[in-house]
């Protein structure tokens, strides 16, 4: 299965932000959510804040097309950043 990263406009009770996610084929696994300073990350294992949860919808129900599209390296240090900032390893 193909695995693609996404980066999208987001809001929340922190306000507005942006969400990374990896998504293998159709199915995401990997989140990152970014509100000003704070950094919450989540997977199938768990997530850094209990008020964040990891999509449970498929990818193709979200509505994000190519050009939500990012690259694996942009996902990935977001990814990083987030589980720094949670002293997470």
């Amino acid at each position: 299965m193909t695995t693609k990263h996404y980066k999208h406009f987001a809001e929340s009770d922190l306000g507005e932000g942006v969400v990374f996610m990896e998504a293998v084929g159709d199915e995401i696994v990997r989140q990152v959510e970014v509100y000003g300073s704070t950094l919450v990350w989540c997977d199938q294992t768990g997530q850094s804040d209990e008020r964040f949860m990891l999509a449970d919808q498929p990818l193709s129900a979200l509505g994000l097309g190519p050009e939500h599209e990012v690259a694996a390296a942009e996902f990935e240090a977001a990814w990083s950043q987030a589980k720094a900032a949670t002293s997470c390893p």
